[in-house]
């Protein structure tokens, strides 16, 4: 018996002996990383850890376990100087109207805040300060603290998880002729009865476990993971209501998406590059995909949900849309074919970008986004959508004009 298990400790000592000499694969690019030598440890662990830690979710379910009213409310900035608190709202009709509209409230009363409205009646408009995203918060919303608004937007949480109210009202831009504005008047709201989706929790843990495994374990790793967490969830839903431009009105009735984000900071600079669809398909089926490489936490991650017509979820498990094979050179990809795998089905999908809009994030310095206005395939159902591009500024100067819209 002693020798068997002196045979067995021999073998396993020299198991991790060999294991520990091998060297780990290089990062794709100097940025992405790939499951190294330890990585069939590294993953099981990573994932009881975060299966423990959602216990209590498992138990109690969402709705035991977050206040929708709290979630829903304008956070209060804590003292980072980079805290935020930020909504975003896509809304899409397949006779190609598309509304994008966000806000992202910093400290000093600052917002990054947008608006794009692209109308078959009216061409593409846009906020006037666009491409520069950075605006001054209204006080009167300072002082209420409910609403976030800013040089003529508003954006007001009515019931939680039901209904938000937007507007907007002043002189918007039309792209490819910056030189003349139009006046625009929005009336809408967001309403919606489906289900919410929250990051935290909802995002299978296996994918989560994945993406922090591939990546080097050290003290200055863990901290970095654990000072980059932020809250974020998303719903869809329908926006309604009116726009009118130059005093001709027309109503808006579309399929939507929205969000919000809050945390002790969002550090742009950390970024290197996402890239997110939301696909809103004629058979009522909606689809979120994100790939995110933030390197100090996550060089890749993968995340998103299908919403079928019915409002039931199926999360995304795995996908084959990997960063380093589309625009890696700063040059977002015209079309894309990908898959992805939710609920054991396979979904094929097809995306041509029609038109494509740029505008900087996080002091008009860090963080260069491309919006983009999408024809999609999925399996074979037609649809349209947005997609979001991100793109760090590694270069000190973004260049509006590398991609020709």
């Amino acid at each position: 018996m002693y020798m068997d298990l002196l045979a067995a400790a021999l073998v396993l000592f020299l198991s991790i002996l060999l294991i520990n000499n091998r060297k780990d694969r290089k990062k794709l690019f100097g940025v992405y990383s790939q499951p190294g030598k330890w990585y069939f440890i590294k993953y099981p662990v990573m994932l009881g850890l975060l299966v423990f830690r959602r216990l209590q979710y498992y138990i109690y379910g969402k709705e035991g376990f977050f206040d929708e009213k709290q979630l829903e409310r304008r956070r209060p900035l804590s003292n980072h100087p980079l805290a935020f608190d930020a909504i975003f709202f896509h809304a899409v009709s397949q006779d190609d109207v598309y509304v994008v509209a966000g806000a992202e409230r910093r400290q000093a009363g600052i917002i990054n805040g947008l608006i794009y409205i692209k109308h078959p009646e009216f061409g593409l408009l846009k906020t006037p300060k666009l491409p520069d995203t950075k605006l001054n918060e209204d006080p009167e919303a300072i002082m209420s603290g409910k609403e976030w608004a800013a040089e003529g937007f508003k954006f007001t949480p009515v019931e939680p998880m039901k209904r938000w109210d937007l507007s907007y009202s002043g002189k918007m831009r039309i792209h490819g002729n910056d030189d003349k504005l139009v006046q625009v008047d929005m009336q809408a709201k967001f309403v919606s009865d489906l289900p919410w989706f929250i990051y935290e929790t909802d995002i299978p843990a296996k994918m989560l476990a994945h993406s922090f495994a591939i990546e080097p374990w050290t003290n200055e790793y863990f901290q970095t993971l654990k000072e980059a967490h932020q809250s974020h969830y998303e719903q869809q839903g329908f926006l309604e209501g009116t726009l009118k431009v130059d005093g001709k009105e027309v109503p808006l009735k579309l399929d939507a998406f929205r969000d919000h984000s809050f945390g002790e900071k969002r550090d742009w600079s950390l970024m290197h590059r996402y890239i997110f669809h939301m696909f809103y398909l004629k058979n009522q089926t909606r689809i979120v995909l994100g790939v995110i490489s933030q390197p100090c936490s996550s060089s890749h991650m993968q995340m998103g949900y299908v919403v079928h017509a019915n409002g039931k979820i199926d999360t995304i498990d795995t996908c084959d849309l990997f960063l380093w094979q589309h625009g890696e050179g700063g040059r977002p990809s015209d079309d894309l074919c990908f898959t992805f795998v939710a609920a054991d089905h396979i979904y094929e999908c097809k995306v041509k970008y029609d038109s494509t809009v740029a505008h900087f994030v996080g002091e008009n310095t860090l963080v260069k986004m491309y919006e983009r206005f999408l024809t999609c395939e999925v399996n074979g159902i037609k649809g349209k959508g947005i997609s979001e591009w991100n793109y760090s500024n590694t270069n000190g100067k973004f260049n509006l004009n590398q991609y020709h819209c």
